[in-house]
């Protein structure tokens, strides 16, 4: 019923599902249970961002099936594992 994307503009948008309107009440993305995960951006991924990276520096990330961990890539050519969600800022993942 929704669809999330993450703008040029390194902001994430939440919409409705067929009409397309934006969703912007923290509640209710709040208790949208995503079917998959893409997205770089989010309360649900902030542990993904090292300390002091730029905002292209995360490039690409996706929850495993079972939606217990995330993988990530960066411009420093590693691929990492996080559990997920990872809320808490700055953790270090699995290389």
């Amino acid at each position: 019923s929704y669809f999330q994307v993450s703008t040029g503009a390194y902001r994430r948008q939440v919409h409705e599902v067929p009409l397309g309107k934006q969703i912007t009440d923290p509640a209710l993305i709040e208790k949208i249970t995503w079917a998959t995960w893409t997205s770089i951006l989010g309360e649900e991924v902030i542990g993904i961002w090292p300390r002091n990276a730029e905002k292209a520096d995360v490039n690409c990330a996706c929850v495993t099936h079972a939606g217990l961990n995330i993988v990530t890539g960066d411009d420093f050519g590693l691929v990492k594992l996080f559990d997920f969600p990872c809320t808490e800022k700055f953790v270090s993942g699995y290389f």
